[in-house]
């Protein structure tokens, strides 16, 4: 059996939020030039550009796989961190969040002299670097991430990169039409599918015929203390004020929220911390009911609850219905009285449980990493030439 490995804990924040001098050492790539694309006969080489690597980052996970599937594919594929941070320590969050990857992580210091024939930019930050670079720039857009801030100097600069010229790639519909909506383009902008790996969360068979008889609701909740991408402060208030209405109709809500570190305190329910994919799985397996608010782009785990056979509820004020079907999930709004009310319906109609829990699993067979690839392989294999 083999040993899972244990995170390291980074130095640095994924996005940072404190004033200019978090960027010391890359201040050099910031300018507004457009970014030149360098073309080649063919492209072998390629390069993501990254924030170091952060043990349960999903976005960082998605590009592991990503490259993994482009190094089975015959291409030379690096991780390139712009922040400082040891191979060793890159190597192991890498092997945590994405175990079995493919692709050579490089330390901070190779960034001057590492060639490669395309770069891809993954954060706002990481735009300006390689857009400096010899190569073909591709920026995989995985957020809207202006919306990472207020609306001030971060929320600009983040909003410019995508007006810089580079070739992007949306991860699903929502980051597109955002970006269209909000800014000038002077360069591609294509889509790709938004995938789910169903193998690492398998399905369990409910017995929702069980459910009628149920006073005790088991509710997995993921949110994030610090994002307000994870909307932690609504999903709080209105859980909180949930448990009041159900207990006045002989119901308990039993809340488990993950996603978080596990020294901060939640007003209600039991922090679980960040869990790891097995961990995941035995959660949803013993939950009745999932929820997971995304309020700009989307997060894997709605996915990886669907996957597992939970039901799961989405709220109407988040970018949900842009990656699930109405049939696919039962939703709401952030209001409490809602919230309970369709919990208790739901919680004594088994007919509906089993048909969109059905309609669910059918529609995450037809979103799987291998259509991903191919929508990859699409674009790299039509990049223009020399």
């Amino acid at each position: 059996m083999k040993i899972l490995v244990q995170p390291v804990k980074t130095k640095i924040a994924s996005v940072q939020e404190g004033n200019i001098h978090d960027y010391d050492s890359i201040l050099d790539y910031f300018n507004n030039q457009m970014a030149h694309q360098d073309l080649k006969k063919q492209y072998h080489s390629i390069t993501f550009v990254t924030t170091g690597i952060e043990a349960y980052n999903g976005g960082q996970t998605t590009m592991l796989h990503l490259g993994t599937l482009l190094a089975h594919a015959g291409y030379d594929v690096y991780y390139q961190s712009y922040v400082p941070q040891s191979r060793v320590e890159l190597e192991n969050n890498a092997e945590f969040n994405y175990p079995g990857y493919q692709g050579t992580c490089l330390e901070m210091s190779e960034l001057k002299q590492h060639q490669s024939d395309i770069w891809v930019a993954t954060l706002w930050e990481s735009a300006y670097i390689i857009k400096n670079l010899l190569g073909y720039k591709l920026y995989f857009v995985q957020d809207y991430e202006p919306y990472f801030y207020p609306f001030g100097d971060r929320f600009q600069l983040a909003k410019k990169t995508y007006e810089l010229g580079l070739h992007m790639i949306s991860l699903g519909p929502w980051c597109q039409k955002m970006i269209q909506q909000n800014c000038q383009l002077y360069s591609p902008l294509e889509q790709i599918n938004f995938p789910v790996d169903l193998d690492r969360y398998p399905h369990l068979h409910r017995n929702f015929s069980d459910y009628p008889h149920k006073k005790k609701l088991k509710l997995a909740v993921y949110t994030k203390f610090t994002s307000p991408r994870r909307a932690p402060i609504n999903v709080e208030l209105i859980l909180r004020n949930c448990e009041k209405i159900l207990k006045q109709h002989g119901y308990q809500l039993e809340i488990s929220y993950f996603g978080t570190e596990k020294e901060e305190t939640f007003i209600n329910g039991k922090n679980l911390g960040k869990l790891t994919p097995p961990q995941l799985v035995n959660l949803y397996h013993h939950s009745d009911f999932g929820i997971a608010p995304s309020m700009t782009n989307f997060s894997l785990v709605p996915f990886e609850m669907m996957s597992t056979g939970l039901p799961f509820i989405d709220f109407k004020e988040g970018t949900g219905r842009y990656f699930i079907p109405q049939n696919c999930c039962f939703i709401t709004h952030f209001d409490e009285t809602e919230l309970a009310h369709l919990l208790m319906q739901l919680s004594q109609d088994a007919v509906a449980l089993q048909k969109v829990t059905t309609n669910a699993r059918q529609h995450l067979h037809s979103i799987t990493w291998e259509r991903t690839f191919k929508d990859i392989l699409n674009i790299l294999t039509n990049l223009p030439t020399s």
